[in-house]
């Protein structure tokens, strides 16, 4: 079994950016739901026995809706955070190992976090 490490940057960055245009839709769409349903609200009535029957159920069930999209919207913007976390982990250990390749390869060897101890 081998313990190569292998990562793109550029296909992890674009999945970034996918992820951020689907939380900024996601975010988008639930505003856009909190504001359409807010306008429904009082349609089962205000003071009748049909609206003191419904308007328990009715707040019950929009302000679940809106606590679900909310959080489908928030899972959305922390894959993206996590990936983004990835992407920087990824790029310095490149980095990291590029600067290690070119130090050798330049004799170099007093670099790095050993403080010139080999």
């Amino acid at each position: 079994m081998s313990n190569a490490y292998s990562a793109s940057p550029p296909a992890l960055i674009a999945g970034t950016r996918q992820i951020e245009q689907i939380s900024r839709l996601a975010n988008e769409m639930i505003n856009e739901f909190i504001t359409d349903v807010s306008s429904t609200s009082g349609w089962p009535g205000h003071d009748d026995d049909f609206a003191k029957q419904m308007l328990p159920q009715e707040k019950q069930q929009r302000e679940g809706s809106v606590e679900a999209g909310s959080s489908l919207s928030e899972a959305i913007v922390s894959i993206g955070d996590g990936t983004l976390t990835n992407v920087k982990s990824v790029l310095g250990t490149q980095n990291g190992v590029l600067d290690a390749i070119h130090d050798s390869s330049t004799g170099d060897t007093n670099t790095g976090s050993h403080n010139g101890k080999h």
